[in-house]
């Protein structure tokens, strides 16, 4: 009886993972049910808000939440409870969590120039949401090799073991992608689901040619900047322009056409987005090589070289080009009657406290030590460093995988002693944001005329091209809106 049960445990959890999927009708094999999918979205969700903020126009989310909800109505999951977010990013991309949860950053809605073309990037990440792609992949990755966490499943909740693995194989989705034959069902049902809400589907081939001449010119960009290209995900950054197949999936939404599948919205639309932000959103700081400004706080500082800089909401995080190094920069409120030096004791819970040296950097009063913090893996050795600035506390901590500070200590200290305030010049560029402006088009307007108004340093007449849909070519026509960008 023994030697059986094995294998019986294996068909059972095989049976009970047996769901129909909404979109086919047919069985999957998934372990989670829909109560759980949306309880992880939720949890999920709190962490992508860690990693992005909401970008501030409370009329604009509105808007896509209104689009996406028309969009979501007609998916083969209506009865799901949608959220759409627009993330203040410059990046350009979307995603989806299981559950519902769908987010598109400003960066991509700048290069969309219709409420169809939106309609398309919506419809795509519902598909995701619709055939469960998300809960599938973790579904298979269970089976093949992390069967330990199958109990955690079948009980009210997910358990956080389980949890870290779903957020891990996310993370992978959401930067990479679902693989070539899910995202071209999220395309088919996204132009499926398109028709049905009486957009033309057309759209989602307009979208698609958009996004791969904005991926040719991220790459040119890049090496110009000397920098990884940030691509966007999904199956429209990884596809020719006459890819037969994407075409095929376009035409197969003509089933749902009906006579009035023909909005575009393409006027109105651009008056949404009229003075969106463009580009880097200086308010929250900004990275250039390796520096980073922050001109409401009124500072820069120095990472190392060759590290990568990560501007969080509420830090700053550099990490060594082997990932064995973390440089974290954040803030607190400054206790005037407390020195740095008791700051960094009182506040900071820093155990076992040597090599403490009292600096003064550029005018402010510091102070750095190392010691041992509690973390999740018991007790890790930093360097921290607390500098006075403006009522504000700036926090550097430093830490090596291998615990032991070694030959990054120094690296620590020289961006310790690169912190300092914001010259007049730096100032104003680090508060400079861009944002999109509408303009009518005249006879004789040209994106040659219309770059040399602009604060764009870097292809400016590209850059409006792309923002237009007329890259590389295309002539603007006397009466149409156009997009340009100003300070």
């Amino acid at each position: 009886m023994r030697a059986l049960l094995p294998p019986l445990l294996l068909v059972l959890t095989v049976i009970s993972g047996c769901a129909t999927n909404p979109v086919t009708g047919k069985q999957d094999f998934v372990l989670m049910s829909e109560k759980d999918e949306i309880n992880l979205g939720k949890q999920v969700n709190q962490q992508v808000l860690q990693q992005y903020q909401v970008y501030s126009d409370p009329s604009l989310q509105d808007y896509v939440q209104y689009v996406g909800e028309k969009v979501a109505a007609r998916s083969d999951r209506p009865n799901l409870q949608y959220h759409f977010t627009v993330l203040d990013s410059d990046e350009v991309n979307a995603f989806a969590l299981p559950g519902g949860y769908i987010y598109i950053t400003r960066g991509i809605m700048a290069y969309l120039n219709s409420e169809a073309e939106l309609a398309a990037v919506l419809g795509h990440e519902i598909g995701h949401v619709a055939a469960r792609h998300a809960v599938r992949q973790y579904s298979a990755r269970q089976l093949t090799g992390l069967g330990a966490a199958l109990g955690a499943i079948f009980v009210p909740g997910l358990s956080q073991v389980a949890g870290q693995q779903l957020v891990g194989l996310l993370g992978t989705a959401l930067l990479r992608g679902y693989g070539r034959e899910q995202e071209l069902e999220a395309d088919k049902l996204g132009a499926r689901y398109l028709a049905r809400s009486g957009y033309n589907p057309e759209a989602m081939m307009d979208v698609l040619r958009t996004l791969k001449n904005q991926e040719s010119f991220e790459m040119k960009l890049a090496r110009a900047e000397n920098r990884e290209p940030h691509i966007y995900h999904g199956l429209f950054a990884s596809h020719p322009d006459n890819d037969t197949r994407l075409k095929e999936v376009v035409a197969s939404a003509e089933a749902a056409k009906t006579a009035q599948t023909t909005f575009i919205g393409r006027t109105d639309y651009l008056r949404r987005i009229n003075g969106l932000i463009f580009g880097k959103d200086t308010r929250n700081g900004i990275i250039k090589g390796r520096d980073f400004y922050h001109g409401g706080m009124d500072f820069a500082v120095r990472f190392p070289q060759h590290w990568q800089i990560h501007n969080l909401p509420d830090r700053v995080i550099a990490m060594a080009p082997a990932n064995d190094a973390m440089l974290q920069l954040s803030t607190l409120p400054a206790d005037p009657r407390q020195t740095p030096q008791q700051f960094l004791s009182s506040k900071l819970g820093l155990k076992a406290v040597s090599r403490g040296l009292a600096m003064t950097l550029h005018g402010l009063p510091a102070y750095t030590a190392t010691g041992l913090v509690n973390t999740s893996n018991g007790q890790s050795l930093v360097r921290i460093t607390v500098i006075y600035h403006r009522n504000r506390a700036f926090i550097l901590a430093g830490m090596t995988r291998d615990n032991s500070l070694g030959t990054y200590d120094s690296a620590f200290l020289q961006s310790t002693r690169s912190f300092r305030p914001l010259t007049s010049a730096e100032q104003a560029y680090a508060l400079r944001t861009n944002h999109l402006e509408l303009v009518q088009a005249k006879a004789g307007t040209t994106f040659q005329g219309l770059a040399a108004q602009t604060p764009l340093e870097k292809f400016p007449e590209d850059q409006l091209r792309l923002l237009n849909a007329m890259y590389p070519k295309g002539r603007i026509q006397a009466g149409e809106l156009i997009k340009t960008v100003a300070k």
